[in-house]
Formats: structure tokens, C-alpha cells, sequence
């Protein structure tokens, strides 16, 4: 591993977020063209190699503890470092990366460009932040940076559209990290620690029967907090008007990994007195999330809020996994990361293919578009590819993915479970078969005769995460090599709380 590879990977970002203004006027002034768009897409490209290098040594079976400010564990800030927050951190470089690359096109008429990156490298860094702290405490810290560059990043246009659903997203998302403020001060009054290791050694020592109320109010708040934050069925109004109006470069990334770091902590928190409770109530959530959410995509007649209603959909799979999970199915926590993975691709992927349309066309409602097959081949191709995926169509990763969840429902002895996410995967299908004919297929519109093919550094971004749906698909090892120990790390704390406590 890199040296101090665990904090540059927060570090780096956030230092080029502050000195991209100053690197803007730099290049306005010697007329240096692309300037920033080079400097933000080689910053995650480095990231992406501090990754990789860590995930080489996570992967040999250590858990990586590094200290900040010379103080030792539970009392220092550390980041905890094993093959859950791995794959995350991986996925966060390796979609950034990509985003940064459509953005270089996309973003390309706009004017604000270095608040535009600053904005855009400040949620990488929390998001990597928020994956890679070992405490409560920096967890917040961290999702406010990311939290707070986001809403700035739906209103970026400043539009009467964008300016609602960023004070909506605003409004709403300060409620939920204000449940996570909350839950953090009582955590801390009632066990006397933020660090998730220490804490999940301490409530190792309670019996299903003893546990404080306080404690389990706290967890309470924390749980509904993240929900709100990643748009939970009934939390969830103010994701669709906030994706439709952001820029598709910002709908890709809060779509993609932003949209899914609060399901990891999910996932990493230690239920040991809480499981049953805990499992059925995210069960219910997870659930109702994919119903309403593929209900209410039906119902959709503009692109970006069609794909933003599956956002909530998808999100509910991986919490009805995670959930299973915890309810002791063990196929459901595999399940439920491998669909945070392969959703964020498909997801980033299905975004970008409708900004391709968007910046071609100039437009998002599906009765003002079609035909568009012929134009534009290889955008209709990678959408088809993302929409199969997020179906669960073989040979796709997307199967692959609800698949495990199919077959915990039954580990978990609720076979009714299965046949509900089979429905929503039907759903899921007919709204996309209705997407692709409405924009791909048909009669061309006579304004819409001249389009060309999105440009290259769209294109190359588009075909890239529609390649690794399909390598996921047919060689599901590629995942499992990954998802295993990640859900291996989620089920066996006991590893993660030795190393950073200081035992082996």
C-alpha cells in the first residue's frame, strides 16, 4: 500500500475542491482550455490508484487502522479500513473517475465551471469520508460535506426549477442529519463512545432484554436519519425533483455512489441485541420503497424523474437485503451490497445515457422525442444494456444481484418476499421497455432529424459501465471476489473490532 493512501484518498480531493477556483482563473487567464476539466479527472485517477493499493492489502485479510493526531482507538479519530469500506471506496474512485469524464463534455456550455468541480470533488471527498471513518462522529462531519456540496450541486443552474428542489433537498436533508446529530449525542451519553468498534464491543455485553431505551431510541434515530438521507419510502419526495433538475453529470454521481453511502453504514452498524427489530422494520422499508417506487416510474412521462422514481426503487433491494441479512439470511447481506455495486453502475450509466439525449436534444419529455436509435447507436445500445441490467435480465449484473435476494427470501422462510421483487422486476422492465421505445424507437420528431451522437468523452464513460454490466453478468466471479469479504466484514464483526481496538 502507498503510504498514507487512507487519508489522501479524502485528503486530495478536498484539497484541489479549494484550490480549483484559483486554478479557474488561471486558466481563463493564459487561456489554458480544459484546465480544470484535466486537473479534476487526474485527481481521481490518482484516487482510483489509492484505492486500488489499498484494496490490494485489505484483501490479504488485513484491516487497515489508521491513526490521525497520535491518539490510539477508541479515543483517537481513526480510519477503519476492511473489505466492506473497500468496496465502497473502490466504487467511489472508480465512478467519480468516470463521471469526471462525462462531465468534461457535458458540462462543457456552462459557465461556473470551477465552483462546478469544487462542488463535485467536495462530495467525493465525503463520500470517502463517510466510507472510511471508524466513529459516529466523523461520519456526520463527513456526510455534511457531502450533504451540503449536494444541495448546492441540484441548484448549480440556478433556475426557478433547480433553486425549489435544492432548498426542498435542503430542507429535507438537514432533518435527516439532524436525527444522526441527535442520535450521535445520545449514543455518546448513554455508551460513552463514538467509535464503531468500541461500540460494538460494548453492546456485545447486552442481553436481547436489557438494552436501554435510550439506546435504542438512538439507533432509532440514526436508522430513520439515513433513511431520509438516502430517499426511504415515505422519505423520499425530495429525490425526484432534486435528480430531474440537477445537471445529468450531478444526477449520474448522487444517483450512483452518493446515492447508496448510506446503506453502507447501515450495514456496517453492529445489531447484536437489535436483530430481529432492526431486520423486520428494514424489510418493511425496503419493500414498500420498491413498489412505490417502480409504481410511481410507470407513471413518469419525463426521462430524468422516470430514472430518479427507480432510484428509490433499486435502494429498496439492497435495504430488503440487508435486511434479510440481519434476519439472519446470510444470502441477503451478500445480496444486498452486490446490488449497491451493480446499481450504482447501471444507475450513473442509465443517468448519463439521458443527459446524452438531453444535451443533444435539449430535451427530457418522452413525447417530445423518438426515433433517436438511428442517431444515436451506441447511446440507444448502452441505455438498452442499463435497462436490461436494472431489470435483473440475464446475462446482466443486475440478475446476478437480485438473484441472491430472490433466493434469501426463501432462505429467510418468506417465499412471498421472492414473488413481490419478481413483480417489481417486471415492473421495472415494462417501464424501461416503454422508456426505450419512446426515445430510441418510433417516428422521428423533423426537429430532431440533424441529431448527432453524444460526444466522445460521454461516449467513453457510457461504454465503459455498460462493459462492466455485462463482465459482471457473464462472470459473476468478478463480483463475488469482491462482494464476498465485503459481506463477510458486515456479518463477522468481531475481526473489524480486534484490529482497530488493538488485538489481532
Amino acid at each position: 500500500m502507498i503510504p498514507h493512501a487512507p487519508i489522501l484518498v479524502i485528503v486530495l480531493p478536498l484539497f484541489t475542491a479549494f484550490v480549483m477556483p484559483l486554478i479557474g482563473i488561471i486558466a481563463e487567464r493564459y487561456h489554458i482550455k480544459y484546465l480544470r476539466e484535466l486537473i479534476a479527472i487526474g485527481v481521481m485517477i490518482v484516487v482510483l490508484i489509492l484505492a486500488g493499493t489499498i484494496a490490494q492489502e485489505v484483501w490479504n485479510g488485513e484491516v487497515i487502522v489508521y491513526e490521525l493526531g497520535g491518539w490510539s482507538p477508541p479515543w483517537g479519530i481513526v480510519l477503519a479500513i476492511d473489505a466492506l469500506s473497500t468496496q465502497m471506496a473502490l466504487m467511489i474512485a472508480g465512478l467519480g473517475t468516470l463521471v469526471m469524464i462525462y462531465s468534461a463534455s457535458y458540462m462543457s456550455r456552462d459557465s461556473g465551471l470551477s465552483y462546478f468541480y469544487t462542488l463535485m470533488l467536495l462530495v467525493i471527498s465525503g463520500m470517502m469520508g463517510i466510507v472510511l471513518t471508524g466513529d459516529f462522529f466523523n461520519f456526520y462531519v463527513f456526510l455534511e460535506i457531502m450533504s451540503i456540496s449536494s444541495y448546492a450541486l441540484v441548484s448549480f443552474r440556478r433556475d426557478a426549477l433547480s433553486i425549489e428542489a435544492g432548498i426542498k433537498y435542503l430542507i429535507i436533508g438537514s432533518l435527516g442529519t439532524s436525527f444522526v446529530l441527535l442520535s450521535v449525542v445520545m449514543l455518546y451519553g448513554v455508551v460513552g463512545t463514538l467509535n464503531i468498534a468500541d461500540l460494538g464491543a460494548k453492546l456485545a455485553t447486552y442481553g436481547g432484554t436489557n438494552v436501554p431505551s435510550v439506546l435504542v431510541l438512538s439507533l432509532a434515530l440514526f436508522v430513520t436519519g439515513v433513511m431520509i438521507k438516502v430517499a426511504m419510502v415515505p422519505f423520499h419526495t425530495w429525490l425526484p425533483d432534486a435528480f430531474t433538475a440537477a445537471p445529468t453529470a450531478i444526477s449520474a454521481l448522487l444517483a450512483g455512489p452518493a446515492a447508496v453511502v448510506g446503506i453502507y453504514w447501515v450495514a456496517r452498524l453492529p445489531y447484536l441485541p437489535f436483530g430481529m427489530p432492526v431486520g423486520l422494520i428494514l424489510v418493511s422499508l425496503g419493500l414498500i420503497s420498491m413498489v412505490v417506487g417502480v409504481l410511481m416510474a410507470l407513471m413518469q412521462r419525463d426521462f430524468k424523474r422516470m430514472l430518479a422514481y427507480h432510484v428509490i426503487s433499486q435502494k429498496g433491494y439492497m435495504v430488503l437485503g440487508i435486511g434479510l441479512g440481519t434476519l439472519g439470511a446470510t444470502l441477503g447481506t451478500q445480496g444486498g451490497l452486490f446490488h449497491l455495486l451493480n446499481h450504482s453502475t447501471y444507475k450513473a450509466l442509465l443517468f448519463m445515457c439521458a443527459g446524452a439525449v438531453l444535451y443533444q436534444t435539449k430535451s427530457q419529455k418522452f413525447d417530445e422525442l423518438g426515433g433517436l436509435g438511428k442517431n444515436m447507436p451506441i447511446t440507444a445500445l448502452t441505455f438498452l444494456i442499463g435497462a436490461l441490467a436494472i431489470s435483473g435480465i440475464p446475462p446482466l449484473n443486475g440478475f446476478v444481484s437480485k438473484y441472491i435476494i430472490y433466493l434469501a427470501g426463501f432462505q429467510a422462510g418468506m417465499p412471498w418476499i421472492t414473488a413481490i421483487a419478481v413483480v417489481v422486476s417486471g415492473l421495472t422492465l415494462a417501464s424501461f421497455m416503454k422508456a426505450f421505445s419512446s426515445v430510441f424507437l418510433g417516428q422521428r420528431p423533423q426537429h430532431l432529424q440533424g441529431t448527432r451522437e453524444a460526444p466522445k468523452p460521454m461516449l467513453f464513460s457510457m461504454i465503459v459501465m455498460a462493459l462492466i454490466c455485462v463482465a459482471i453478468g457473464l462472470l459473476p466471479a468478478l463480483g463475488f471476489n469482491i462482494i464476498g469479504p465485503a459481506a463477510e466484514a458486515a456479518k463477522n464483526t468481531s475481526s473489524y473490532i480486534s484490529h482497530v481496538l488493538g488485538g489481532t
